[in-house]
């Protein structure tokens, strides 16, 4: 982070703005929005630049810069919006010698701060910012904030201040509060109404037992992009956070910053926690009323354990949600550009797991394999030499094509291909490793490394 993000109070502070131009007129729209005392020197004034600082009761000084404006006027900051760059330089000088702050329109080299772009539903008040690097982008990231807030959302955030010291009476404990208004506001953004906050707060009052909530989610095959809606409210609000091996450090630092996180991976045969342990702490916490995110790779309830989970909170009469993740079988397939079903070549697939509950080696297909389906196997590259052996067994051809995907979706996914003849010595010779999915079935010929 290159600039800190801050947010001034500028009301009633003294703004000098050197330049008589639509630049320096924007600038000066944007202060006098914030409640400044307007100053402006230039030569040159645009008509209309004129007729905006008369409205604003603004001190106009049609005259060159000198650094004496400076002495006289003692400015909270400073704003170069002229076309000469050598008087820009010089109020830059100038502004450094006194400690003032000072932008220097579009020369980030001679700016203290910098003029981010701005989404105002005031009091919420939004800045983007690319320190100067790519301004159509930060612009662009605006709008598309723009476009997904509701427009009544500062207005309510205005009353909810005015509300404030009511809620802090009728809830005790920060926790409570909270709970509270991530109700009210989460409704808001989705666009839903909002009645009267006091109503609201009765509501609330009446229907909140003090029993926390438990959160089974899918948090995919790794890329943070792959994340649901839901997936990411969940995870903005959740007070504990039990966490896979599997999710990765990008997907973990979109979770609410203060929450407890509690690391709970299970690789094979190094269990950070057993299940049995996950299940007890999901209803500990719960039913002492926080809302517990279970946080998964993958889906939850593909070879996921999340039906062991769920039975566990119904069983201790815990209320939770599951919320689907886009499991590694369908990452690993949309990023290599391997469909698992297509037209001509395969009608059905079907999930494998090469991962026992017992931990025992994987020992069959269980039914007849089809020439037109396709094989996806989790958990498996550990158990690739029995799982070949036994297709094989089975009558699966030596020339199947079968693919080995690491890290989908990540930067550093890998694609082994082969066929069921060659793809253990494969796998041996280049070191592919774990977390893997392994496609067998004609598909993989589609694919194009």
């Amino acid at each position: 982070m290159k600039t800190l993000p801050l947010f001034f109070d500028l009301a009633n502070k003294t703004v000098l703005i050197v330049g008589g131009g639509d630049v320096a007129h924007r600038k000066a729209m944007l202060m006098a929005k914030a409640g400044a005392k307007l100053v402006v020197i230039a030569k040159n004034f645009d008509d209309e630049f004129v007729k905006f600082l008369n409205n604003h009761q603004a001190i106009i000084h049609q005259k060159s810069y000198d650094a004496t404006d400076l002495d006289t006027h003692q400015p909270s900051i400073v704003i170069a919006a002229t076309d000469d760059h050598a008087v820009n330089v010089l109020v830059h000088g100038d502004c450094q010698a006194r400690r003032i702050a000072i932008n220097v329109v579009d020369t980030p080299a001679l700016c203290d701060f910098i003029f981010p772009a701005i989404v105002d539903r005031d009091p919420v008040v939004i800045g983007v910012s690319s320190n100067g690097k790519a301004p159509v982008l930060a612009r662009l990231i605006r709008a598309k904030i723009e476009s997904v807030l509701p427009s009544g959302l500062g207005k309510l955030a205005a009353k909810a201040g005015e509300f404030r010291a009511t809620v802090k009476e009728k809830l005790p404990t920060i926790t409570e509060r909270r709970y509270f208004w991530e109700s009210v506001f989460g409704r808001a953004m989705v666009d839903q109404s909002v009645g009267e906050l006091d109503t609201e707060l009765s509501d609330f009052i009446e229907n909140n037992d003090k029993q926390g909530e438990v959160y089974i989610v899918g948090a995919g095959a790794g890329d943070p992009d792959l994340l649901t809606f839901k997936a990411l409210r969940l995870m903005q609000q959740a007070d504990v956070v039990l966490y896979d091996a599997l999710v990765s450090p990008k997907i973990l630092d979109l979770c609410r910053r203060d929450s407890q996180k509690i690391f709970v991976g299970k690789k094979r045969q190094d269990h950070a926690k057993t299940q049995d342990e996950i299940n007890a702490l999901l209803v500990k916490y719960a039913k002492a009323g926080h809302r517990v995110l279970r946080l998964k790779g993958g889906d939850p309830f593909v070879f996921g354990r999340g039906g062991e989970e769920m039975f566990a909170c119904r069983q201790a009469g815990v209320p939770y949600q599951v919320v689907s993740g886009i499991t590694a079988a369908l990452a690993a397939s949309s990023s290599t550009g391997i469909p698992l079903t297509h037209r001509g070549v395969a009608t059905s697939v079907r999930f494998l797991t090469g991962c026992y509950k017992t931990n025992e080696a994987f020992d069959g297909l269980k039914s007849a394999y089809q020439a037109d389906e396709t094989l996806v196997f989790y958990m498996g590259l550990h158990a690739l030499p029995k799982i070949v052996e036994n297709l094989s067994a089975q009558g699966l051809p030596s020339d199947l094509p079968v693919a080995i995907v690491s890290n989908a979706s990540l930067p550093n996914q890998a694609v082994l291909t082969g066929t069921l003849a060659n793809i253990v010595a494969k796998q041996e010779e280049s070191g592919v490793s774990a977390p893997a999915i392994i496609i067998a079935g004609k598909v993989v010929d589609l694919y194009q490394g």
